[in-house]
């Protein structure tokens, strides 16, 4: 039977910094609150980080927002010390839960009580954890919302056929200018006469 995942002490250390100056970030700018990352990894005994990793962490605290490390560490360090993001910390405590429900178990196979059942009352054999019950009435609330995922998928694949029609129709213009041929019919009549 394989255990979730546990943290890795670093990366621990790494994400209680991370919340530490996410708490202390309004109002700083970026090279701020950098400066103010590699502090705290320095206080905390961490190696230096590399800057565009540090980049796009001091990006994401500018807004507020803790960037996680990953799922061990961030439970880890929520229960040390609460994510300075109340939704991000609300979601770290129930993942820390459904992680304690599934150390104490043994098991990571949901039983038969916590199966989801589906509107037409069949069992989908997913588990419901605390987590996908607060998207399930975030999604009940907001309707619009939950029918927007099921076409991302859709919209992004049209969105990619566009940008490589466009990049098509891009590169032949520039062999036709290259070439030294008009990119228009109407320049194509005008230089006929």
């Amino acid at each position: 039977m394989e255990s979730p995942t546990q943290a890795n002490p670093n990366n621990v250390q790494r994400q209680l910094a991370i919340f530490d100056v996410v708490s202390r970030a309004p109002g700083k700018s970026l090279p701020q609150i950098k400066a103010m990352l590699t502090k705290a990894f320095a206080d905390r005994g961490l190696s230096r980080q590399p800057g565009a990793w540090l980049d796009a962490v001091a990006s994401e605290a500018a807004y507020g927002k803790p960037y996680l490390i990953d799922l061990p560490a961030a439970v880890a360090a929520n229960s040390i010390a609460a994510a300075p993001d109340p939704e991000v910390e609300d979601d770290l405590r129930k993942r820390g839960i459904l992680r304690r429900s599934e150390n104490s178990t043994g098991s990571q196979h949901p039983t038969p009580a916590a199966t989801k059942t589906t509107d037409e009352g069949e069992e989908s054999g997913h588990p419901t954890t605390p987590v996908a019950e607060a998207r399930n009435k975030r999604d009940a609330a907001h309707p619009r919302r939950a029918s927007d995922t099921s076409t991302r998928p859709a919209r992004r694949l049209i969105a990619s056929a566009l940008l490589i029609a466009l990049a098509a129709a891009a590169v032949g213009v520039a062999l036709r200018q290259r070439r030294g041929r008009p990119t228009s019919p109407t320049l194509a009549v005008g230089a006929c006469r």
